[in-house]
């Protein structure tokens, strides 16, 4: 009677949770939704392109910044702990960053660059310290439970990025209006994890010792040394995909399925993340505590995939027409690219929570190697395809099926990995609670 009130417990802990940050994310999301037909017929898809590319380099080197060590902040048992783990992210972001605007300052001299390089420069460097933040203080907030601090943090991202995206489009500022929103929207919106910081810095720093920190570096050291080149694998595998396009296409076909991309991900934004942050806090907690894990694996699994099946369905017979009458005429080749590529999606919409499980149980290297084979097969379609049967437009619809089809093919791959994981850990488990 009492594990049976004690699980019910657990689970209700566990929905209440992620009630929390759905409903932060589903308002984000809501209003990126209902801007996005004002927002797409405000910017051409060569505009929306050129912010792709920034955005993508951003997240590549805010990636870079904090080696990974963000994901390590949930498992130490200790805060102290945890909190040395977040001044050492800190101050590998600001040495990334000084290297960053040393090598910009350097490479602009040396290439005669005006005014504009430098402003994106600046702005590139502030985007990547304000996201890299963001991140830790989204990770130390999972941390401690502070749910509701992610959910207002991301609601306000949402408002302000969306809000200056149709400002700044009737002013007609194009891409670099893009740009300015989504650094904006970062610098407001890491201000909810500031106070945390401030606060618990004063408490823990006369206890912090440059040996604990060497310590605890080399304890999480599989989060630099296997998660690092996983996350950068899929990060510079997207900016080359955007270099290839741009190049051997356009800026608009870019544009066009960067746009489609980014609206296929956002069931992945809206459940998928903050299903993310929660799965990840229980599933430590399960394994800390020698709890089963398979069942609620196979719950979250069964769950994600019944989610997905229509609303997927819908974009792979119908994408075309919805994009061409939601965004605009100029989005309805988005749409087709939609299409195609919904099944990938889809899968990439039910794994994605679920990838937190080798961070847990220390897989993270074989989990890589997953990884780097799918960043291979996607840019190899991108540009092995191209050149074999020509950069003709007809040719694209066809480069896009061979690209969805090899990365479903990984999807399925990482499913049957990450089930083999947990159902390792719970036989182990269930083994020595028999003996």
């Amino acid at each position: 009677m009492f594990d049976r009130f004690k699980n019910k417990l657990t689970a209700n802990d566990f929905l209440k949770s992620l009630a929390v940050l759905m409903t932060g994310t589903l308002i984000a999301q809501i209003i990126g939704y209902m801007l996005a037909p004002i927002i797409t017929r405000l910017y051409t898809p060569a505009e929306m392109g050129e912010f792709g590319m920034f955005q993508r380099i951003t997240v590549l080197l805010a990636t870079i910044a904090t080696a990974r060590y963000e994901y390590a902040l949930p498992l130490p048992k200790k805060d102290k702990h945890a909190f040395i783990l977040f001044r050492f992210a800190l101050k590998i972001t600001i040495i990334t960053i000084l290297i960053c605007l040393l090598s910009g300052i350097t490479y602009g001299i040396m290439n005669g660059k005006g005014f504009d390089f430098y402003q994106l420069l600046l702005l590139l460097l502030i985007t990547v310290i304000c996201l890299s933040f963001f991140n830790l203080g989204t990770n130390w907030s999972i941390r401690k439970k502070y749910f509701k601090n992610i959910s207002m943090a991301k609601m306000t991202q949402s408002i302000t990025l969306n809000g200056l995206r149709v400002g700044f489009g009737f002013f007609k500022a194009g891409s670099i209006g893009l740009i300015l929103a989504y650094s904006i929207s970062f610098m407001v919106s890491a201000l909810y994890f500031l106070k945390d910081f401030l606060l618990l810095k004063p408490k823990v720093t006369s206890k912090l010792t440059a040996l604990r920190t060497k310590v605890l570096s080399r304890q999480y050291k599989d989060f630099p040394l296997a998660n690092l080149p996983l996350a950068l694998s899929d990060y510079i595998r997207d900016v080359l995909v955007a270099i290839i396009l741009i190049e051997f296409f356009s800026e608009s076909l870019f544009g066009a399925f960067d746009h489609s991309y980014r609206m296929l991900r956002i069931p992945v934004m809206l459940i998928g993340a903050s299903l993310s942050h929660v799965f990840f806090s229980r599933i430590s907690a399960f394994k800390s505590d020698g709890k089963l894990i398979f069942p609620l694996f196979k719950k979250v699994l069964i769950s994600l995939s019944l989610l997905s099946i229509f609303p997927f369905l819908i974009i792979y017979f119908f994408g075309a027409p919805l994009f061409g009458f939601v965004f605009g005429s100029e989005w309805r080749f988005s749409g087709e690219l939609s299409e195609i590529m919904a099944p990938w999606l889809m899968l990439n919409f039910i794994v994605s929570p679920l990838s937190t499980i080798p961070l847990v149980f220390d897989k993270q290297k074989t989990y890589l190697v997953i990884g780097v084979i799918g960043s291979i097969l996607q840019i190899l379609g991108f540009v092995l395809i191209p050149m074999g049967i020509g950069f003709q437009e007809k040719n694209i619809i066809l480069m896009f099926h061979c690209v969805t089809w090899a990365q479903v093919l990984v999807a399925i791959v990482t499913i049957y990995f990450l089930f083999g994981i947990v159902k390792k850990h719970d036989e182990e488990l269930t083994n020595k609670i028999s003996s």
